[in-house]
């Protein structure tokens, strides 16, 4: 074989072994300026900036569609299809016959013509929570019950005109069977929430009204604990039930460790404030303070 064809195969041998193994040191690589260097390269600039449309330009109306089919007939540009209706003639004029409504007293909504003298679904005013104002005020209403009837119940019943209306369906919590570990979830609830013309605040309630609801509910809860009684316990009188002599109840006494260590340290900057008040006592005790 000639000397030229090995020395090639020798070369070519030689750089497939040297791309699978060969490791190439520090001081073999290529030198290049660290200025010139840019790591992070930027993210921006590689797209066209274009102009708004002139839809976006138009937001202190109340009514945007008219001005906007106006802004592209003075540009002589083609106006979009959603703005060649005519929904704004529509919402003028139905906002001029809410104001007219309104300042007249008249509800400003179509009327219920189904008259329901005693109805058997159950409204109840619920305290608002922390995002809700007090220009808005929070149901519980039954299942079947829809915006509009709200409305009108509120309207005819209240004289309270409800400006808008919003619907929440919540699920209710599991709940576990007295015989067995079975756990179930009873209906589904719904919240309403409307907003109002005029703001409504929840009084204060007394401390003595909130004790009396206490004690209120330890003896339902007791009459609950007499009615569920099964076999022979549903005769035993609820004063004699537990015994004669009634046990005291200990405290428990497992405690976390979370728990006992910020107890500790409690504990530690009582005991620290009180020893420094004894030896300031003592101190001004000495110079006379």
């Amino acid at each position: 074989m000639d000397f030229r064809v090995k020395s090639i195969l020798s070369s070519v041998l030689n750089v497939s072994r040297r791309s699978l193994h060969y490791k190439q040191q520090a001081k073999n690589y290529p030198k290049v300026n660290v200025n010139e260097v840019e790591l992070e390269k930027p993210r921006y600039g590689f797209r066209k900036e274009r102009k708004p449309l002139i839809s976006q330009g138009v937001k202190d109306t109340l009514f945007p569609a008219s001005e906007i089919k106006q802004r592209y007939q003075q540009e002589g540009k083609p106006i979009p299809i959603k703005f060649k209706s005519n929904s704004d003639k529509i919402a003028r004029r139905n906002y001029e016959k809410y104001q007219d409504e309104v300042v007249l007293g008249k509800p400003h909504f179509r009327v219920g013509e189904k008259k329901i003298y005693f109805p058997q679904g159950r409204i109840c005013l619920l305290r608002p929570n922390a995002k809700h104002s007090p220009y808005q005020a929070k149901f519980l209403v039954p299942k079947s019950m829809n915006k509009m009837d709200l409305r009108d119940y509120l309207w005819h019943v209240y004289g309270l005109r409800a400006l808008n209306v919003t619907v929440q369906l919540l699920h209710a919590k599991f709940v576990r069977g007295p015989y067995d570990y079975a756990r179930y979830r009873g209906p589904q609830y719904k919240k309403m929430t409307i907003d109002m013309a005029e703001p409504f605040v929840w009084p204060e309630v007394s401390p003595e009204l909130v004790e009396m609801a206490g004690y209120q509910r330890e003896e339902e809860s007791e009459t609950m604990i007499q009615k569920n009684r099964t076999g022979s316990d549903k005769l035993k009188p609820i004063d004699t039930f537990d015994g004669i002599y009634k046990t005291p109840q200990l405290p428990n006494l497992f405690v976390s460790d979370k728990v006992k260590k910020q107890a500790e340290q409690q504990v530690k900057i009582h005991t620290d404030k009180v020893e420094s008040r004894a030896e300031r006592e003592l101190v001004s005790q000495f110079l006379g303070l």
